[in-house]
């Protein structure tokens, strides 16, 4: 357990973290809030978005279960899964009431279907080209968590406030509290495991920027 010092100090490391993530992607905030409103106000297309995010989340889950299933599997990491797991139900479960009928994972059902599962495989495969040689599998695993969490929580903020000017009934709320949760728990980790570098965590926030910028690309170019 913490002790109230060091808990302090893991907060203002994490809040220095999301400070310098927010100012990194300064330059992203006007395209997104402008897509997320044209998505927003047409229900079919933000139908597909959330299903989107809800095969990103269920992508996430996934590849949770398949990377960490040796038998010293902690507690934090199944309730990560569970609750990412729980994020997919979530997200699927709002598309399809905005939709008004069932979606599959179907590349007609989501909005830019490519562009969003290769996110995923291509920042995988940067983390492990970059982490591989010089850290344990387990420290692969909270860097990848820690970059999507990051990404996470600036996206659905982003799509919170739109939601909120829109007036839309759909909150975030509690996907928001648990990203959050997740975020703290994994850098956490890799503090006490003497993994967490901030030069690292800049570096592989670049490579995580620049997919998402070829992700939000295509978001664009499928609603035009």
């Amino acid at each position: 357990m913490l002790r109230r010092d060091d808990s302090e100090l893991a907060e203002s490391s994490l809040d220095g973290a999301l400070a310098r993530f927010a100012a990194d992607n300064d330059d992203l905030v006007l395209q997104t809030r402008s897509l997320l409103t044209r998505i927003v106000a047409d229900a079919p297309r933000h139908a597909r978005l959330a299903n989107t995010l809800s095969l990103l989340e269920h992508i996430g889950s996934h590849k949770i279960m398949t990377t960490q299933h040796a038998s010293d599997i902690d507690q934090p990491t199944l309730k990560h899964v569970a609750e990412e797991a729980g994020h997919a139900y979530f997200m699927k479960r709002q598309a399809e009431k905005i939709a008004e009928h069932p979606l599959e994972y179907a590349d007609d059902e989501l909005l830019a279907p490519a562009a969003a599962r290769m996110y995923f495989q291509r920042l995988e495969a940067a983390l492990v080209r970059a982490l591989a040689r010089r850290r344990s599998a387990r420290a692969v695993y909270l860097y990848m968590s820690m970059i999507v969490e990051f990404r996470a929580l600036w996206f659905y903020g982003l799509y919170q406030q739109t939601l909120r000017r829109a007036r839309h009934p759909l909150t975030l709320k509690r996907i928001l509290g648990e990203e959050q949760s997740h975020l703290g728990d994994v850098t956490h980790r890799l503090e006490t495991a003497g993994e967490l570098s901030d030069a690292r965590t800049a570096e592989l926030t670049g490579y995580e920027k620049a997919l998402y910028v070829r992700l939000l690309t295509a978001l664009q170019h499928a609603v035009a």
